[in-house]
């Protein structure tokens, strides 16, 4: 690999010349802790005579020998967006001052800015953003003022707006305290002076894209600046040697992240990678990435899985909003009580199953064996849920490579790991609720009554059905101290579903009183509750064992 240019460069020669960013970068992403920084670093560089100069950072340039030498920033794009908009906003209040105090030396200044590192019209700009923000950038920053830049819905436009509002306020404030027009411009000279002669780059400069991209790869192999879905999308990207074809991995990659909404992509390729390749950590997901996919052919097969199963993945792991993946009401219904079990570690072996043609009624056969194992591994018997996530990527590796071929063999695999009758009864005789797990109780009691009663159906998300403490949050007026009814409160023995009428009329009372309601409950098994002759430690836990015989039929192995 050749570097066609490499040097340490001052702002001053660095922002001088034309540079693009290409679309297929993200997004303007700073938010005011990165303004801060940045300005931060701009006073103490400032007022600080020792410290000479300040290094912000790498910028990596590919230039482009088919499109007319055009210089397109690979990395380094927020640091130079950012640059533009501070001296954008620098050269404004030198404007502000020249047409207020008349003083040409503020005019010069700001002729200079605009020479040097704006451009001074429209079709002379030293920074061309991508297609999506090139327009906004143009008109509301490069050539206009903040008070006229409209709040904007799109995500970049609005980071963009608020970046030049915080500077040009720093800059005015910083400029306010003394009215004496020679003043403000020694300060802005200043500030100009420190950023454009004392902030340094490395400027690294390739002439094919390629090159440019491992150069990328290695400065941020460690992700500290980046998520490692960004560096994989740039992995992904320089495996394109044409612009065409990057703008089609661009447009692919944006689908998938559209379609993915509000999910974080690097989970997702991690789950995805975990579907169809031996089991990788974050951290070593993108080092596996990239010494698997090493030709144009696997970043188009990886990019093309990515886009195809992204609505799958997003309907996972949000399967309560807008799906566009899959359809089958009951495996809809799976997909909504795993999440209520917090479970997520089951991804890889649903992305392999759909990927390896399986049916939604093949998959809702899974995810109800899936569903059996998490509940009674890791909500009742509190196994590490690490431990099942190594299990699942093996599974699905297994589905992936056709050696689990069958639902069969992939529901006898998911039950050969499930903990035995004796550890989940065990395990639920003893179980304690919260305040954080109300969710989960509504799923247990709910279960349990709908085995008993198929007909009368509760809806889970039914808010008129509430849970209901046999022996109650305020218990003064009950025979227990204080100890007890901590240890007992929650003990999923003296919690019942109760239609909310019912449970605000019995609320705190004694349960010599509640019995009656109980009895008259058409909500299994409430009725037998009220066979008890009293309430208190020993009966919960009768209660309880009770419960934990039906759970060995609701959750069978």
């Amino acid at each position: 690999m050749a570097l066609a240019n490499s040097k340490i460069d001052k702002m001053s020669q660095y922002l001088g010349e034309h540079f693009y960013i290409p679309n297929y970068q993200r997004d303007y992403s700073w938010e005011e802790a990165e303004l801060q920084d940045f300005w931060d670093d701009l006073e103490q560089t400032k007022n600080d005579p020792d410290k000479i100069e300040h290094f912000f950072g790498q910028i990596v340039v590919h230039v482009d020998r088919d499109d007319n030498d055009k210089k397109y920033i690979i990395d380094g794009q927020q640091r130079s967006i950012s640059s533009v908009i501070f001296l954008r906003a620098l050269q404004l209040c030198f404007i502000e001052i020249y047409k207020e105090f008349n003083i040409e030396e503020a005019n010069q200044k700001n002729s200079a800015i605009s020479f040097k590192y704006i451009g001074e019209d429209k079709n002379s700009l030293n920074l061309t953003l991508g297609e999506q923000d090139e327009e906004y950038f143009k008109q509301y920053i490069q050539l206009g003022h903040p008070d006229d830049c409209p709040k904007h819905r799109k995500r970049s436009h609005e980071k963009l707006r608020k970046a030049f509002v915080y500077f040009y306020d720093k800059l005015k404030n910083a400029i306010s305290t003394n009215n004496d027009p020679e003043w403000k411009i020694d300060v802005l000279q200043d500030y100009l002076e420190t950023f454009t002669e004392r902030f340094k780059i490395l400027y690294l400069e390739a002439d094919k894209l390629d090159e440019a991209f491992v150069i990328f790869e290695t400065l941020n192999a460690r992700g500290k600046d980046l998520e490692t879905a960004d560096l994989l999308k740039n992995y992904i990207f320089s495996k394109f040697s044409k612009s065409s074809s990057v703008d089609v991995a661009q447009n692919k990659w944006n689908d998938m992240v559209e379609t993915l909404d509000k999910v974080d992509p690097t989970k997702f390729i991690r789950h995805y990678w975990n579907s169809c390749h031996t089991f990788t950590r974050e951290k070593e997901l993108y080092r596996s990435i990239s010494k698997h996919a090493s030709t144009p052919r696997d970043s188009e097969i990886l990019l093309n899985d990515l886009q195809e199963l992204s609505k799958y993945y997003h309907d996972l792991v949000l399967p309560s909003d807008d799906l566009e993946g899959f359809h089958d009401e009951l495996l809809i219904k799976h997909l909504c009580t795993l999440k209520t079990l917090k479970a997520s570690t089951y991804y890889p072996i649903i992305l392999a199953m759909i990927k390896s043609g399986f049916s939604e009624n093949e998959i809702r056969k899974v995810l109800e064996r899936l569903e059996v194992y998490i509940f009674r591994n890791f909500t009742i018997c509190g196994l590490v849920a690490n431990t099942a996530e190594v299990l699942f990527a093996k599974i699905a590796l297994l589905i992936y490579g056709k050696e689990l071929a069958n639902i069969d063999d992939i529901c006898a695999e998911i039950n050969s790991n499930i903990v035995s009758d004796e550890e989940f009864y065990d395990g639920f005789s003893r179980w304690t609720a919260g305040e954080s797990s109300k969710d989960i109780v509504r799923y247990i009691l709910r279960k349990i009554h709908e085995n008993l009663d198929p007909v009368k159906e509760i809806n889970i998300n039914n808010t008129e059905v509430h849970i209901e403490h046999i022996m109650p949050h305020e218990a003064s007026s009950w025979d227990i101290d204080n100890e007890t009814h901590d240890q007992y409160l929650w003990r999923l023995g003296n919690l019942a579903l109760l239609s909310g009428a019912k449970n605000i009329a019995i609320s705190n009372g004694l349960f010599s009183d509640k019995k009656q309601v109980y009895a008259s409950s058409w909500i299994m098994p409430n009725p037998a509750i009220a066979t008890f002759e009293e309430w208190g430690p020993e009966e919960i836990d009768t209660r309880q064992k009770q419960l934990a015989d039906e759970a060995l039929k609701v959750w069978s192995k």
